[in-house]
């Protein structure tokens, strides 16, 4: 059984026929293939292509970190990196002072 009384909602009158509106939009993209809602303008979003990118970026990202690290294992343990403790407390300083702002 169904009941259709727009004032058991609570809705104003104003508001009820939004509501109304919006189901129907909502129906009536349902109905419509995927191709004519963009044809007809409506709104469609793709994430597939974003998140493979955002992927790819992040394996490159990681395999040039991994590379490095490597590299400065390979100089630590052959003596020849020096590390700079003025530039580390400068950037640690710096790091501080943007995380509390």
């Amino acid at each position: 059984m169904r009941i259709d009384d727009r004032n058991l909602t609570g809705n104003p009158a104003s508001q009820t026929g939004k509501a109304d509106q919006a189901q129907e939009v909502a129906r009536q993209a349902e109905s419509k293939p995927q191709q004519a809602r963009a044809a007809a303008g409506g709104d469609r979003v793709e994430l597939s292509g974003l998140t493979g990118g955002l992927a790819r970026a992040l394996e490159t990202d990681a395999s040039q970190r991994q590379v490095r690290v490597e590299k400065l294992a390979d100089d630590y343990t052959a003596g020849r990196y020096q590390v700079d403790s003025m530039a580390v407390s400068k950037a640690m300083v710096a790091e501080m002072r943007a995380s509390v702002s």
